[in-house]
């Protein structure tokens, strides 16, 4: 895919993510917030930096304009990908979490004591 493409692709997904300084509209920024478990943060910090070293391009803790916030918010090659960090949160809750996200994202689950060695990325 070439870069006019995916750009055009970057920016629509943008463009649905609110813009204030709270929020995690920051490409390459990590967030974490205090009503966050520290596993939770640790975690969330292991996935990004892994996400990272692979060259996506990282929004953390996005808040969309729909209100719906997603733990880590990755693009590469045109694809979308939204990594969810489950600890307290069941399947079902997130589950109806996802019919609120734009259709064109793929999610990971990540639960919270599963190694991340062999995440599988898109």
């Amino acid at each position: 895919m070439n870069k006019v493409k995916q750009n055009l692709i970057m920016r629509e997904m943008l463009n649905k993510i609110k813009h204030t300084s709270l929020s995690g509209n920051k490409e390459g920024c990590f967030y974490a917030y205090a009503s966050e478990s520290i596993k939770h943060i640790e975690k969330k910090f292991k996935v990004w930096i892994k996400l990272k070293k692979a060259g996506y391009k990282i929004w953390c803790e996005p808040i969309f304009k729909n209100g719906i916030r997603m733990d880590i918010l990755a693009f590469k090659d045109g694809i979308w990908t939204d990594y969810e960090i489950l600890q307290s949160e069941t399947t079902k809750e997130l589950e109806e979490k996802i019919k609120k996200y734009p259709d064109e994202i793929n999610i990971t689950s990540i639960k919270i004591d599963k190694d991340i060695e062999n995440l599988e990325m898109l």
